[in-house]
């Protein structure tokens, strides 16, 4: 009996079933959409629901429907995606395997607009002539800041830190053991923090930092190389150049797709229900 009422109270319920949108007639109900928004939010985006807006749940219906869209053109197609595809997708992309099947739906439309992309851009490429008119029309975006390659020792104790400081900046052979480093890595200058900026300035090579602590180990940093600033060369920048220009082909590819099968659907948005 008490789930008899309860059945009656949400099919009466005020904001039970208020359709939001419609493709074809197949209806979106209110309830339908926040769970999904829900999932979207908390489990895709990471964030607290407490901060999502009306205008976000907007946005996120007229998503909801090109994802539903998405997901029957591509079984139209006869595109699919495994299960351990899938799953395969969402521990690199999502990093949390523990989805709930509603989350799980969203990523789907993710993977299979990738692979209706794939099908649809197969023949797009970026010619030669094309990266090299981008790089030139945009010669700033390849402008590198000064840079300066640092070597890191890493310790756990600040008495053999500051004696493998001593070490370091006279040049002795160093002695100590259990000190952990690892590979060079260039870093701009302007973003190194101040502590070690002002310790390494004007960064010749040799110069090194005193241990710093950073929670309960200590760093010191040494200048290996540095280099000015400048513009990266055209053969340096056209792997970068190609990679953009493709996907930005492609996604054009996907978005003129997608406008002309969306054609082929009869929709209605009802905002005035959420």
């Amino acid at each position: 009996m008490r789930y008899l009422i309860l059945l009656l109270f949400m099919l009466f319920s005020p904001s039970y079933g208020k359709v939001v949108a419609k493709i074809d007639g197949e209806t979106i109900a209110s309830e339908e959409l926040r769970q999904a928004f829900n999932a979207y939010w908390r489990e895709i985006l990471h964030l607290p629901i407490a901060r999502a807006t009306s205008r976000d749940l907007q946005e996120f219906l007229v998503e909801y429907v090109r994802s539903k869209i998405i997901q029957k053109e591509a079984k139209r197609m006869g595109i699919n995606v495994l299960q351990r595809e899938l799953e395969d997708y969402i521990e690199k992309n999502i990093g949390n395997k523990r989805l709930s099947s509603v989350a799980r739906d969203l990523v789907l439309t993710e993977v299979l607009s990738q692979r209706i992309t794939d099908r649809i851009a197969r023949g797009v490429e970026v010619r030669d002539e094309q990266i090299t008119a981008y790089y030139y029309l945009n010669l700033r975006d390849f402008k590198l800041p000064a840079q300066v390659l640092l070597e890191r020792y890493l310790l756990g104790d600040l008495e053999k830190a500051n004696e493998l400081y001593y070490q370091l900046s006279k040049g002795i052979p160093l002695k100590e053991e259990g000190v952990r480093t690892g590979q060079p890595i260039w870093y701009s200058i302007q973003t190194l923090p101040e502590v070690v900026k002002r310790q390494l300035h004007p960064y010749d090579i040799g110069m090194v930092t005193k241990p710093i602590q950073v929670g309960e180990s200590y760093v010191i940093f040494r200048v290996v190389d540095k280099r000015g600033s400048g513009i990266m060369s055209l053969e340096d920048a056209k792997p970068l150049v190609r990679e953009k220009l493709l996907r930005e082909k492609r996604q054009e590819a996907f978005k003129t797709w997608f406008q002309e099968v969306s054609k082929r659907y009869s929709l209605e948005f009802y905002f005035g229900q959420l």
